[in-house]
């Protein structure tokens, strides 16, 4: 009697299943911890008489993304096989990107009105979480299927002696 060698239909969909899986574990993890920074944000500057908008702004920013980004390192962390340095890389593109995807969803938001009532239809402040999360999972997974691609062809220019 011969061993089987064939895959079956889990083995051969989870490349594809796993990274799906974690995109949206991102996106939605992301959504809830940016909305979270957004509420301490929020009650900071308020608690501390914050009186510029600029003031708020940034706060809104940096808190947003920092949530977006602290979930998709969650959502794509691989802390049994990466050293030090590649984590800390990850959570600096992942950080970074959350932050840029705050900055670029408030603006966003706060160019959609009607214009009837000149005013939009939707929070920026929605618009600032989602795009925060978004754009820290699209770094997540470019940075993590460069990284995947990386390792591929480090590791097939190692010969397996035990075998």
């Amino acid at each position: 009697m011969q061993p089987r060698f064939e895959k079956g239909l889990i083995e051969k969909l989870e490349p594809y299943l796993v990274p799906i899986a974690r995109s949206i574990a991102g996106v939605v993890l992301g959504v809830v911890l940016s909305m979270i920074g957004i509420v301490i944000a929020w009650s900071l500057y308020v608690f501390f008489g914050g009186r510029t908008i600029e003031l708020w702004q940034a706060s809104l920013f940096f808190s947003a993304g920092a949530g977006a980004g602290i979930a998709t390192f969650v959502a794509w962390l691989h802390i049994d096989r990466e050293n030090g340095w590649v984590l800390v890389l990850t959570a600096l593109v992942v950080l970074g990107a959350g932050i840029l995807g705050a900055w670029g969803g408030y603006r966003y938001g706060a160019a959609q009105e009607i214009e009837c009532c000149a005013m939009p239809t939707v929070s920026p402040v929605y618009y600032t979480a989602l795009g925060s999360a978004v754009v820290a999972n699209v770094a997540g997974v470019l940075f993590a299927a460069g990284r995947a691609i990386l390792t591929r062809k480090r590791q097939s220019q190692i010969h397996n002696t035990v075998n």
